[in-house]
């Protein structure tokens, strides 16, 4: 397989609200798009699926991803297993752990949330793609 990457943003203290924070991420989803042309992104639930659906659609004014949950767009959101075998760029997006099984992907995208206990679990994450080979970069966010 290719050499496997993996980035991890790590959002700004500044972003208090949970809000705030979904429209960072939708900020990052949106240049993974524009460089990529698709994406794969990887949610732990329903909820946490359809908020970041309803965010891509308002996160920035005269922004527009094609998106939608599951097969069929562009950027496809996912919020359970089966997740995708394989997929140019998966977006963990708030995930608390890794998915047992991670798909095939040229790149990996996951963010360091500013709670604390998300923050550990970024940590874990990141120990975890380190020990199965991945090379790891860190990229500040700006609010």
């Amino acid at each position: 397989m290719a050499h496997k990457t993996a980035s991890f943003y790590d959002l700004p203290a500044t972003l208090l609200t949970p809000q705030e924070q979904l429209r960072a991420i939708c900020r990052v989803i949106n240049k993974v798009w524009q460089v990529v042309g698709e994406a794969d992104i990887l949610c732990d639930n329903l909820e946490a699926a359809q908020s970041v659906d309803n965010m891509l659609w308002i996160f920035q004014a005269n922004a527009f991803i094609p998106h939608g949950l599951g097969a069929g767009n562009a950027v496809r959101i996912h919020y359970q297993d089966p997740w995708p075998d394989f997929c140019k760029v998966a977006v963990f997006c708030n995930l608390q752990k890794l998915p047992v099984t991670l798909p095939e992907s040229e790149r990996l995208v996951d963010f360091i949330p500013v709670s604390p206990v998300a923050r550990d679990q970024a940590r874990e994450r990141y120990k975890q793609l380190k020990s199965l080979g991945y090379t790891l970069q860190v990229h500040a966010l700006e609010a």
